[in-house]
């Protein structure tokens, strides 16, 4: 196994406000052509509360809603090796996913230096179909956030952060690539702030075209 593409988060070393938990939409991107649906199949070590997963799904459709590829989510447990999707990829979600409590002081310091959000496999020099996304890292950029935001608040940003994670590595997973943009939601790298910010970060329009491209190159 070589070395993996995926998202990783950069420690913020200054004092930033908190974010609020609440998430303005975006400009809705112009239209284009929509292919089908690609079937993300999904495994968790401990499943996300609801409010958590529609909101993860919500925005990693999202953010690519402007390459034209929609998204059929599934549980791994139902892939019977049946599935007549044009593209199929696994996203293994590892660590505790679910946010249950506000952590005490201490208990989710922010991490130094940089540290993988995600992943994606690849082996002989080929990007395969597979993605690992880390919940306990993700979870630490729920500290941005207000001290007094609600529970509810908590879970969709939850969401938000893990969609947006998602929709990094499905970058990597169908256009098959090891490579990482510049800018946008393509970069190597993104703040933790970054996660549960509004608005989002969005993939660059070449990037978009690339990712919808991937498809017709089949």
């Amino acid at each position: 196994m070589r070395s993996r593409p995926g998202l990783f988060a950069r420690a913020c070393l200054i004092c930033w406000p908190a974010v609020q938990a609440g998430f303005a939409m975006s400009e809705a991107p112009p239209e284009v052509p929509a292919h089908p649906a690609i079937a993300v199949f999904m495994d968790f070590d401990g499943k996300p509360l609801d409010l958590s997963l529609e909101e993860m799904k919500k925005e990693a459709e999202g953010l690519l809603k402007s390459s034209g590829i929609a998204l059929s989510w599934r549980m791994l447990s139902e892939n019977h090796g049946t599935d007549a999707s044009p593209g199929l990829v696994v996203v293994k979600f590892r660590g505790n996913c679910r946010v249950e409590s506000w952590p005490r002081a201490g208990e989710e310091e922010l991490p130094q230096g940089t540290h993988t959000l995600g992943f994606t496999r690849v082996s002989g020099g080929h990007v395969l179909p597979f993605s690992e996304i880390e919940c306990d890292q993700i979870r630490k950029s729920l500290s941005y956030l207000a001290r007094d935001s609600t529970p509810q608040e908590r879970q969709k940003a939850f969401g938000l952060a893990m969609g947006r994670v998602v929709a990094h590595e499905l970058y990597h997973m169908l256009t098959r690539t090891t490579a990482h943009a510049e800018e946008g939601l393509a970069r190597a790298t993104q703040s933790l702030r970054d996660l549960v910010a509004s608005p989002a970060i969005v993939f660059r329009e070449s990037d978009a075209r690339a990712i919808g491209q991937s498809l017709d190159a089949r």
